[in-house]
């Protein structure tokens, strides 16, 4: 007579973190996974993801906030102290956001397209609109009305990134965006220098 497998206990927080993962590695290859899916690839009870998580647009959040800590703990802000090393921070940071989400695969539509997420890159909005004055103030940027050049520059972000996984040519994409940004940005055109 064979035996059921026990089942694995864990305290709340592991299985929570358990639930999380399993949503991560299910939703990179299929965007339009549902609980059963998450479950099933978590081992998991269905009963046990209402447990941890109220709703899909619960977990969505979660998967959000997660992906979010992920980004700036890989990319962390340090506003320089040198009026040129925003230049470099900016590029950082927008060559980062497109390698990160492009890694993101099918993740990113699940996490940031949905009907249950909230506005798409509105953190990331918020966040470039902050770079840009902060660096206005250092003397770095010109002088504008960060709110919606931050919205602009966040859709060509976004632009590249779906350029680069259409096939378009990587390098190329960055150097086209680093170009525009930098003629956008620089307080006059004695400060514009093309990249090379």
């Amino acid at each position: 007579m064979s035996r059921e497998p026990t089942r694995r206990r864990l305290d709340p927080d592991a299985r929570r973190a358990e639930l999380l993962d399993a949503a991560d590695r299910v939703l990179r290859k299929n965007p339009e996974a549902r609980v059963e899916d998450i479950v099933a690839a978590a081992r998991a009870a269905k009963g046990t993801f209402y447990v941890y998580f109220e709703s899909w647009s619960d977990l969505i959040k979660a998967l959000r906030e997660r992906v979010l800590a992920q980004f700036y703990k890989r990319y962390p802000i340090v506003f320089p102290k040198r009026k040129q090393d925003w230049w470099a921070l900016f590029d950082r940071l927008s060559a980062g956001f497109i390698d990160f989400t492009l890694e993101m695969e099918g993740l990113h539509q699940a996490v940031f397209h949905t009907p249950m997420a909230e506005p798409p890159g509105e953190e990331a909005v918020q966040t470039i609109a902050l770079l840009l004055q902060s660096g206005a103030a250092a003397g770095a940027f010109a002088t504008t009305d960060a709110a919606p050049l931050a919205r602009l520059i966040f859709a060509m972000l976004h632009e590249t990134v779906d350029a680069i996984e259409a096939g378009a040519d990587r390098k190329r994409a960055m150097k086209a965006l680093h170009d525009l940004l930098h003629r956008a940005l620089a307080p006059d055109e004695r400060s514009h220098r093309p990249r090379a």
